[in-house]
């Protein structure tokens, strides 16, 4: 077995084509998350203090509860309530390859409140798997992000939104969501605020504070009014910046610092998402025009 230890304290073990990848976020309430395959593991009946909430990416698990095995396959969502206890084990030759995140209690019963404006009991799951490809591809994509992206507004907003779509499809208790009215002051509040303060890591929970809204309602009246995400306008507003910098005769490098990026290939993927072309052709083309 290999043993490795990354940056951040993530922990990476290989042995034979079994591979774990784990790491805690401290500024999400120390949420832990496992990127893991396993072919011959078996995990023993045990509980979690927190909610265990994943992906199936590729294989099958077999979850053993309440005196039923639950199949998971590729594709399937899990969701494990806290202190119910459950066994874990392969169920093909290939063995499985998920995506696993323990929120704590406190964190779904917040996002259970936010979702109808008011004190909520929490949440439970009275099945573990889940067929739903909207919210495999939603938990998918947030728990990517939160491995890979280190954007604070980001991470924030696709930890909220996607729990608020498990808890409101799939929870036990029907929730009825809070209305979405026509909160222009506090929407126009936040994107002056992302426009002011561009380059800082910015969080959900101070511009949320800032537009006296909860974390999820602004997400969703900011979605409302403008139609994208705050952590998706922050990125087009910094590229924007970054445009004018570049246009400028601006170091590649130095832009992505000026601008909030973490570093140059951060603003390069970003840059030709939005954009389609790199920042280095954009520069070229711009001190061409400007020659002219």
């Amino acid at each position: 077995m290999v043993t490795s230890i990354g940056k951040g304290g993530t922990l990476k073990l290989k042995a034979g084509q079994e591979q774990v990848k784990f790491w805690c976020v401290p500024d999400l309430d120390n949420l832990e998350l496992l990127h893991a395959t396993y072919i011959t593991h078996a995990f023993a009946r045990h509980t979690h203090e927190t909610f265990a909430i994943g992906v199936i990416e590729q294989g099958a698990a077999a979850f053993d509860r309440r005196g039923a095995t639950h199949i998971a396959s590729t594709g399937n969502v899990v969701a494990i309530n806290p202190g119910e206890a459950h066994a874990c084990h392969t169920v093909i030759e290939k063995g499985y390859t998920y995506r696993m995140m323990y929120p704590s209690v406190a964190l779904l019963q917040q996002v259970t409140s936010e979702i109808t404006g008011r004190q909520q009991d929490l949440p439970s799951f009275s099945t573990p798997i889940i067929q739903d490809e909207q919210l495999t591809q939603l938990v998918c994509n947030l728990h990517i992000t939160l491995e890979t992206s280190t954007c604070q507004l980001e991470r924030e907003s696709s930890l909220s939104w996607s729990l608020a779509q498990l808890i409101k499809r799939h929870a036990d208790e029907h929730l009825v969501l809070r209305r979405v009215g026509r909160e222009r002051q506090a929407v126009r509040q936040a994107k002056e605020y992302l426009e002011a303060h561009y380059a800082d890591n910015v969080s959900l929970e101070k511009l949320a504070n800032i537009a006296n809204l909860s974390p999820f309602h602004l997400t969703r009246v900011f979605c409302h009014e403008v139609g994208l995400p705050p952590h998706v306008y922050l990125t087009q507003v910094r590229i924007l910046r970054a445009k004018k910098l570049l246009s400028q005769g601006w170091a590649i490098a130095q832009v992505a610092l000026e601008t909030g990026f973490a570093h140059q290939s951060h603003l390069n993927r970003h840059f030709k998402r939005l954009v389609g072309i790199t920042p280095r052709q954009y520069k070229i083309m711009s001190k061409n025009v400007q020659d002219r």
